[in-house]
């Protein structure tokens, strides 16, 4: 354990403060306080507004099992332990932060702008959006680069599909969440390949 966090402090460290947090809600808090920590902490308009840095950053260590569903919570907790893992493996820690960061504030601040464009039929000013969804994504989405050119192309086109096929559309548009996703992987391959060319460069690759 000590070799992992030594390796990749980053991941190691994000996965432990997600964990802790889960276990307190679980089963420290009260059920009205866990409530209260999603509510708080999820980025709707409403928190952007009142306390936007707390919302942005603390969302993220925030799951939510039972409004993702227990197989996506996994499967992203699976995706920041992989991606971020070699991404970070690859760039470093401080370049690894700044991928999945702003892929995940980015895809919080284009969602955000989509809701409050009033495209979707129903006030979600209130919602609850909480999770490593963002992170694990825009992670996933930062080692393209990294893999064979012949299968850069199909990943990408996976992490895309992977919100979009299952969402529930509204006209032109899908659900936040979905727009929320699309947009950490788009933002994260970005992110990742200056990243990834930043680092080759300062080791002469």
């Amino acid at each position: 354990m000590r070799e992992r966090f030594r390796r990749h402090p980053v991941t190691a460290g994000y996965l432990s403060a997600v964990a802790v947090l889960a276990l307190l809600t679980r089963f420290v808090f009260a059920d009205a306080m866990s409530a209260q920590v999603r509510a708080s902490l999820s980025t709707n308009a409403a928190n952007l507004d009142d306390h936007p840095v707390n919302a942005l950053l603390g969302s993220a260590f925030v799951l939510d099992p039972a409004g993702d569903g227990l197989a996506a919570t996994g499967l992203a907790l699976l995706g920041v332990a992989v991606c971020l893992g070699a991404l970070e493996r690859e760039v470093g820690p401080w370049r690894a932060v700044a991928v999945v960061l702003a892929g995940h504030v980015g895809a919080t601040l284009v969602t955000a702008l989509v809701i409050s464009s009033g495209v979707y039929p129903t006030d979600l000013a209130d919602v609850v959006d909480v999770g490593p969804a963002y992170v694990a994504l825009a992670a996933a989405a930062g080692i393209t680069v990294l893999g064979p050119v012949v299968l850069r192309a199909p990943w990408l086109v996976l992490l895309l599909a992977f919100p979009l096929a299952s969402a529930e559309w509204f006209g032109a548009v899908p659900e936040f969440a979905a727009v929320g996703q699309a947009a950490a992987v788009l933002i994260g391959l970005c992110a990742g390949t200056l990243a990834v060319g930043r680092a080759y460069a300062a080791v002469g690759r």
